[in-house]
């Protein structure tokens, strides 16, 4: 394997195994789906569900009031729109209202399945639902039995969280079975390019390489997440305390942006400093090295292109944070706790907001598509659902988040994560052949490279790939509901 990824999984890939009793992801009670993949073959996600109070130019207080979204829940979707959907920020597909189909299903053409491994399927349709532009949409979905042997799974990075591969070099160089694209990121422009980090939590056995204290998107952001129990869908942060100044605000650990008034800590994995970019451009800031936990440099200027040091942390304080270093003194004994708040998480990545939470559909725009990426959980835990919708292109519209948290219900889940969508949408994973290629088709015409990504494993000799007698298609569905759902919340 190349010197530029971490380990290989089979060496610290988290290995989820059946416990007798096991705790409910979310330390909630369970409730079956009565739904099943026959029916789910066939529905039409979106189907009846009327325009949402975040569509554009609907968001306003008589609405979000009418939805009953609280003045913070409010401000904290409020900037939820077709640009910021997706890390590349590329404007969504507008989509019309739902087609009334008059009780009779929506068509699902071109629907083939396999069994990659044992206990994995990969299965790929095409769903006609009418739903202007296009009107039709093409799917990619994942499914892995938890119970089945050999099993694991595990975030894949590259060596510095601020470099960047594609899904497809993940898998090859980590030995996934299958990976996807994972957390939003850093991006930038054409002109600008960003830091290219993750904006959420990535813990990679047990080790925290990114985090912050609030998210992206604060009180709303989600990740997906493992542990001894299982599986889980619920808000990760990273908090860090400087033990000789409790009352300094650290923004958290190699996150792209330094708030202003706080103070952000880089260590190895962000390779090298990269100056101003992660204020934002704030030029009130400051830099402080720390070596073995002492203070080695402490500057009004932020360094650029330094590589930060095996022993080494980069403290950068902007506003009040660049006043709070300045007091710091050469020498000087200065110890980081850190603690990660929501579970003890051995491996975790993000995504930006749950789709469901305990079978709650939490999203409420319904206007604007892009190509998707989602991660859900079944009721019983049992069952982890990977979903990729094709989109941006005249074969296949994507799907807005609304349509997208209901399809994620009709396949099973009771819990379910946005990922990053748009250009970065891609599946690499073992075809109907047994060689192993993207199976979507990504709206950049070919994979982006990606901060990071999602790996499922297999830990043994791979069986031929068998076919699965297609879903019937013409089973009746069931219509979603028109009303939209409220996020409970958030439990910090």
């Amino acid at each position: 394997m190349p010197s530029s990824t971490r380990p290989s999984a089979n060496a610290s890939a988290q290995t989820v195994s059946r416990p007798s009793s096991r705790p409910s992801a979310l330390a909630l009670p369970r409730r079956r789906r009565a739904l099943t993949l026959a029916t789910a073959a066939v529905l039409v996600a979106g189907l009846g569900v009327g325009p949402s109070v975040a569509d554009e130019g609907r968001d306003t207080p008589g609405a979000r009031a009418a939805a009953g979204l609280d003045a913070h829940a409010a401000a904290a979707r409020s900037g939820y729109r077709g640009r910021n959907q997706t890390s590349d920020g590329r404007p969504g597909t507008v989509v019309g209202p739902p087609v009334e189909l008059r009780g009779r299903a929506a068509q699902v053409r071109n629907d083939v399945s396999y069994e990659i491994a044992p206990g994995v399927t990969l299965r790929e349709w095409d769903q006609v639902d009418g739903r202007q532009p296009v009107g039709q949409v093409r799917m990619n979905l994942l499914t892995v039995s938890l119970d089945a042997p050999n099993i694991s799974f595990r975030p894949l990075s590259p060596t510095y969280v601020t470099s960047r591969r594609t899904p497809s070099e993940f898998a090859r160089w980590s030995g996934a079975l299958a990976t996807v694209n994972g957390d939003f990121f850093d991006i930038g422009s054409s002109d600008n390019p960003g830091t290219y980090a993750p904006q959420g939590v990535t813990i990679d056995d047990g080790k925290v390489l990114t985090g912050s204290r609030d998210g992206w998107i604060p009180d709303v952001n989600s990740s997906f997440w493992i542990d001894n129990a299982g599986l889980h869908i619920s808000p990760l942060s990273v908090q860090y305390t400087i033990r000789q100044h409790r009352d300094w605000v650290v923004s958290g650990m190699n996150h792209f942006e330094v708030p202003k008034g706080q103070i952000g800590v880089f260590d190895k994995n962000w390779h090298r400093t990269q100056g101003y970019k992660v204020t934002d451009g704030k030029r009130f800031a400051r830099e402080v090295v720390l070596r073995r936990n002492k203070v080695l440099t402490n500057r009004a200027t932020l360094s650029r292109g330094k590589k930060i040091g095996p022993r080494d942390r980069v403290l950068i304080g902007v506003g009040r944070g660049a006043v709070q270093l300045k007091s710091l003194r050469k020498g000087e004994r200065i110890t980081l706790s850190k603690r990660v708040e929501g579970g003890n998480a051995s491996a975790a990545i993000s995504g930006d907001r749950p789709l469901l939470v305990n079978g709650v559909r939490t999203v409420i725009n319904n206007t604007i598509a892009h190509p998707r990426t989602a991660v859900g959980i079944d009721a019983d835990g049992r069952k982890l659902l990977i979903l990729v919708v094709d989109g941006r292109s005249s074969a296949s519209r994507g799907y807005t988040m609304v349509e997208l948290a209901d399809l994620m219900t009709a396949l099973g889940a009771e819990n379910a994560l946005n990922l990053d969508g748009g250009g970065s949408s891609a599946m690499y994973t073992r075809t109907a052949s047994g060689a192993s290629a993207v199976v979507n088709e990504p709206s950049d015409g070919s994979e982006r490279k990606v901060a990071n990504a999602f790996g499922v494993f297999y830990n043994g000799e791979l069986p031929p790939v068998l076919p699965i007698t297609p879903t019937p298609t013409s089973t009746p569905t069931s219509t979603p509901t028109s009303t939209p759902t409220v996020p409970p919340p958030p439990g910090r």
